[in-house]
C-alpha cells in the first residue's frame, strides 16, 4: 500500500502491545470530547496570565479537523476582510511612482540641510575614531518628526552635497596617510535620500583601494532613487562586503534586467547574506525580473508591497517547486488571489525545505486560505496526510494583530508532524471509516498501532479512545484474527 501505511508499520503495530491496548479497554470509553465553541471561547482559550498565547487544545483540534469542510468559510472571510481594512495607506514615499515636482529646489532646502549636518557628523567622526557610520536619514518616521508644508520627502541630490561627499573622502584619505589607520565603516543606512551612482562608485573605489575597511552586517538603501545602473554598482558594493548578512533594498525600482542579474549573481556567490529585503521594487511588473531576484537564493527573501500578481506567482511557484534552498519567503502586501494561493499551495506540497512563509493582506477568499492549509493537512485520504507538507513551520495568511486566534490555530497546525496529523485524522467515526475503506482488514492493526504508537498526553489518549470506540464493532472478530501470534 502507498504512502507510510504499509507493512513496515508492524513493529509499532498496536496488537502487538498488548498491555496498552487492554488499559485502553479497561479505560471508561467516552463517545466524545465535550468542546467550547470556537467562536465563543474568548475569554479562556488563551493563556493571557502567563503570556504564552497557547490556545487549549480542544480549540485547535477543533478547527484543524473543521476547516477542510467549510465551517470556518464566515470566519476566515471575515478576517481576511478585516485584515484588509487595517492596512494602513503607506505614508513613506515610493521612488517607483514619486517624481521631482517642479518647485524641488524650495522644497528640497529644509532637508539639504539636514544632509550636510549627518555628512559633516560622518567627517568628525572619521577626524577623531576608528570606525563612523554612513547614516543619512530624512523623514524615517513620519509620525514623530512630521513634514512642514514646503517640505519634500525625499532630499534630491544637489551639487553642493559633492562638497561635503568630497571632504570625507579626504578625511578618509588624511587618515590613512598620515595615522597609517583606515577608516572602518561599521553600518550604511541612507534612506530617503537620493544617491547618485557616482557617489556609490566613489564608496566602492575607497574600499577597493583599502583606504577604508568595511565591517557593515546591515546595509540599508531606502528610497534612494537607484535605477538602472546604480542597481549595478549596488551589486559590486555587496561584492565587497564581505561581512554584509543582511541587505535592504526598499522603495526603489529594479526594472533593469541586468541590473537585477548583476545583484542576483553577486547575492548568490557573497558567503555571509542570508536576509534580502526588496519591499517596495516594483516587481510585480516584470515577473521575469523577479525570477532572477529569488535566484539569489538568499535564505530569507521579503518580497512585500511589489503589485505582484498571477504572472508573478507562477514565477514563485515554479521557484519553490524546484526546491530551493531557502528559508523563508515574504508576499505579504501583493495582489494574489485564490488561484495563486492554489498554485502556490501545489509547489508547496513537493517543496521540503520551506520553513516559512508570508501571504497576510492579499486578495484571498476561504477558498485561497483552504487551498493553502490542505498543502500541509491534506485529508482526502490517510495518504494524501502523509504526502502533504510536514516541513514548513510557519504560514502567516492573516495579520495577528487583528485576528490572533486563527493564525495562532494555523500556527499549532504547522507544529504537527506526520504521524500528530493522522492521530487528528483518526478522531472520529466518520474520518475513521472514511479512510479506512480501502484498507485491508489485516492492515488495520498496523493503522491503528501507528497513532497509539505516538501517545504523548492525556489529550491524545481521549481522542484514542473514540478510534477503540469505533473499531470496537467494526470488524471486529476479523480484527482479533489477527491477534494470534
Amino acid at each position: 500500500m502507498a504512502g507510510i501505511f504499509n507493512y513496515r508499520l508492524a513493529t509499532l503495530a498496536i496488537f502487538r502491545h498488548r498491555t496498552l491496548w487492554r488499559m485502553m479497554i479497561d479505560d471508561e470509553i467516552s463517545e466524545g470530547v465535550d468542546m467550547d465553541d470556537w467562536e465563543e471561547s474568548d475569554d479562556d482559550d488563551d493563556d493571557e496570565s502567563t503570556g504564552s498565547g497557547e490556545i487549549h487544545d480542544e480549540i485547535v483540534d477543533k478547527f484543524i479537523r473543521n476547516f477542510h469542510n467549510g465551517d470556518y468559510d464566515t470566519e476566515f472571510d471575515n478576517a481576511l476582510c478585516a485584515d484588509r481594512s487595517a492596512v494602513l495607506p503607506n505614508t513613506q514615499p515610493t521612488q517607483a511612482s514619486y517624481n521631482k515636482p517642479d518647485n524641488w529646489v524650495e522644497r528640497n532646502r529644509i532637508g539639504l540641510e539636514k544632509v550636510k549636518e549627518q555628512l559633516q557628523t560622518c567627517i568628525d567622526s572619521v577626524t577623531r575614531d576608528n570606525s563612523f557610520n554612513l547614516e543619512l536619514t530624512h523623514n524615517v518616521n513620519s509620525f514623530l518628526d512630521q513634514l512642514m508644508d514646503n517640505e519634500e520627502p525625499i532630499v534630491w541630490h544637489e551639487p553642493i552635497l559633492d562638497e561635503y561627499w568630497g571632504r570625507l573622502e579626504a578625511e578618509i584619505d588624511r587618515r590613512k596617510q598620515l595615522d597609517n589607520v583606515t577608516a572602518d565603516i561599521e553600518r550604511i543606512h541612507i534612506e530617503n535620500v537620493e544617491m547618485k551612482e557616482e557617489r556609490l562608485a566613489a564608496l566602492l573605489a575607497i574600499f577597493r583601494s583599502g583606504r577604508a575597511t568595511n565591517s557593515c552586517k546591515n546595509v540599508t538603501f531606502s528610497n534612494t532613487n537607484f535605477c538602472g545602473k546604480g542597481i549595478v554598482w549596488l551589486a559590486k558594493l555587496v561584492d565587497v562586503s564581505v561581512e554584509m548578512n543582511m541587505l535592504l533594498l526598499l522603495h526603489n525600482r529594479i526594472d533593469s534586467m541586468d541590473s537585477a542579474r548583476y545583484l542576483s549573481r553577486s547575492l548568490r556567490s557573497h558567503a555571509c547574506i542570508t536576509r534580502l529585503h526588496l519591499d517596495h521594487c516594483g516587481l510585480g511588473s516584470n515577473p521575469e525580473i523577479l525570477l532572477v531576484l529569488l535566484q539569489s537564493d538568499v535564505k530569507d527573501i521579503i518580497l512585500g508591497n511589489n503589485n505582484i500578481d498571477s504572472l508573478g506567482s507562477v514565477k514563485i511557484a515554479e521557484y519553490l517547486e524546484g526546491d530551493p534552498p531557502i528559508d523563508r519567503i515574504g508576499l505579504n502586501r501583493n495582489r494574489l488571489n485564490d488561484d495563486d494561493a492554489i498554485l502556490i499551495s501545489q509547489a508547496l506540497k513537493r517543496n521540503t525545505g520551506l520553513e516559512t512563509i508570508n501571504m497576510h493582506s492579499n486578495n484571498f477568499t476561504s477558498i485561497g486560505v483552504k487551498a493553502l492549509l490542505t498543502c500541509v493537512f491534506d485529508s482526502s485520504s490517510l495518504n494524501a496526510i502523509s504526502e502533504s507538507n510536514h516541513t514548513l513551520v510557519g504560514m502567516y495568511i492573516f495579520s495577528q494583530r487583528v485576528n490572533e486566534k486563527l493564525q495562532r490555530c494555523i500556527n499549532r497546525l504547522l507544529k504537527l508532524d506526520r504521524a500528530d496529523k493522522i492521530v487528528l485524522a483518526l478522531q472520529d467515526k466518520d474520518s475513521l471509516l472514511k479512510y479506512l475503506t480501502n484498507v485491508p482488514v489485516g492492515l488495520i492493526p498496523d493503522v491503528l498501532g501507528f497513532p497509539l504508537w505516538r501517545i504523548v498526553d492525556e489529550h491524545q489518549h481521549k481522542h484514542l479512545n473514540i478510534v477503540y470506540s469505533t473499531m470496537r464493532w467494526w470488524n471486529m472478530p476479523m480484527l482479533y484474527s489477527f491477534l494470534i501470534v
